[in-house]
């Protein structure tokens, strides 16, 4: 018995391991999805989804924007999402805050291509600036994982085009919160990074196999796909959270240092383990820990709307 618990153990450890044919990767692309929040979300918030400038939107209490925004952006490698723990996370900071709630649906692979999410969320900004929803200092944008990556995109695309669209050209994000981000989608730094011990092989082939598809002739080091690779220059604070055994641990570890050279106001944290959304946000103290801590940087930031 002894023996075949020990062999065993040795073909999953296996598995784990050994790639797989592309297409069994495949399978799950653009079909995972929550569209709604969960009904926990539902009863705690005034739910209104919305088409603006061809995108869904869903407001968790839209009726308290004038407290402030937090314009939210799910994970999934641009192949899925938004999972349950993207609504749970977008509830507890709008709780917290006392403030309004947007989750951006853009559209992803394989149906679409870059820069489709980019886009999306870019015009949906534009759409509130231009209702006067979206002013300066009363928005904060957040994100998980490709989410993350999106959001810094978004976050410098706005400070280069504020003169080509926005009906308010300070219409700047008060402060950005990325967790886990994909900020490279050539994962230059997978081989060197100290959490391939712990991912199985799977994980890194997914992303790997979803950022090409999604990339489509785009070269996947364009900095509007790979924001490492661009200009941080200008940006408002930033806090960025990682745990020790996720994909991105190195890559986020690099990008604090170009925060620090171009002088961003950053507040970086590491925690044990994963920082986890799929399928549902990570209970614990550690995450409670950084969820109060994300919580008091959206505070002290967007506390300093003009005319609150």
């Amino acid at each position: 018995m002894g023996r075949i618990k020990h062999y065993a153990a040795i073909a999953g450890r296996t598995l784990t391991r050994t790639p797989l044919p592309n297409f069994v990767y495949e399978i799950g692309f653009g079909k995972v999805r929550i569209v709604k929040p969960p009904a926990p979300v539902q009863k705690r918030h005034a739910i209104d989804i919305e088409l603006l400038n061809r995108t869904r939107t869903v407001w968790l209490d839209k009726h308290k924007a004038d407290r402030g925004i937090i314009v939210y952006l799910h994970g999934g490698s641009y192949m899925a999402g938004p999972f349950v723990g993207d609504w749970e996370w977008l509830s507890k900071q709008v709780d917290a805050r006392e403030c309004a709630g947007l989750l951006i649906d853009y559209r992803y692979g394989p149906d679409y291509m870059h820069p489709t999410a980019l886009e999306d969320t870019f015009e949906v900004i534009k759409g509130l600036s231009h209702q006067g929803l979206i002013t300066q200092g009363n928005w904060a944008v957040a994100g998980h994982q490709s989410g993350a990556g999106l959001a810094l995109s978004l976050a410098s695309l706005v400070n280069t085009r504020v003169d080509g669209g926005l009906a308010n050209v300070e219409a700047k994000p008060a402060g950005i919160v990325l967790m886990n981000p994909l900020l490279d989608l050539e994962f230059t730094n997978l081989e060197l990074s100290e959490t391939n011990q712990h991912d199985p092989v799977h994980e890194r082939r997914i992303m790997q196999l979803a950022a090409k598809k999604y990339a489509g002739r785009t070269p996947l080091d364009d900095p509007a796909l790979s924001p490492l690779n661009g200009d941080l220059q200008g940006l408002p604070p930033v806090h960025l959270s990682v745990g020790t055994k996720d994909l991105f641990l190195t890559d986020s570890r690099i990008v604090t240092h170009q925060f620090e050279r171009e002088g961003i106001d950053l507040t970086y944290r590491e925690i044990p383990g994963k920082i986890s959304v799929n399928p549902r946000l990570r209970r614990g103290a550690d995450m409670a820990r950084l969820l109060e801590e994300q919580g008091e940087f959206l505070e002290a930031n967007l506390a300093e709307t003009p005319g609150k």
